[in-house]
């Protein structure tokens, strides 16, 4: 029951994704660099930190295919391989951590930086789709998205703490 109700929460990040996070971006930041809200990228990122690493990596493979299925039509599994790979690699690399706020945001900061790049080589290196060179991506879109996505995660963290310690210390009470 608990993993169908961060699954709806991560639903719910990803229609807010989509739908509102457009309005939130003032016009006037868009015309100087590109920023993209990854608000599923930090739930995941969160999931796999408070859960476990292997729930992130089914949460992150199941809505980096739905980006891939509804948003981007390039190659269809670039944005679930990207996700996974940084929803593992992220609950892995932290299972063993003090899972407080700086060790949390720095996570998502670190995620979002790897999995904006990662996506950035394999446009550039496999698909051909871009040809921009890095420094001007990463400075015009990859830093900017990582500084805006920290921020959300700092909003995102208290609520998303609370709910997912809940659920797993509930689903461990269930289990004994």
């Amino acid at each position: 029951m608990r993993r169908f109700a961060v699954f709806l929460g991560l639903l719910l990040l990803f229609l807010l994704e989509g739908t509102l996070m457009e309005w939130v971006i003032p016009d006037s930041w868009q015309n100087r660099v590109m920023i993209a809200p990854h608000l599923v990228l930090t739930g995941v990122v969160l999931a796999a930190i408070f859960i476990n690493r292997y729930q992130g990596l089914a949460y992150a493979l199941f809505f980096g295919f739905l980006q891939d299925f509804i948003y981007y039509g390039h190659a269809l599994g670039v944005y679930s391989f990207c996700m996974g790979l940084v929803g593992y690699l992220s609950g892995s690399l932290l299972r063993r951590a003090h899972k407080g706020i700086a060790v949390s945001l720095m996570a998502v900061a670190i995620a979002s930086l790897a999995y904006d790049s990662l996506l950035y080589a394999i446009y550039y290196f496999f698909l051909r789709v871009t040809t921009v060179d890095f420094e001007w991506m990463f400075l015009h879109f990859i830093l900017p998205s990582m500084l805006f996505n920290t921020l959300l995660a700092t909003l995102l963290y208290v609520p998303a703490r609370k709910w997912l310690e809940f659920s797993v210390i509930s689903r461990e009470t269930e289990e004994n």
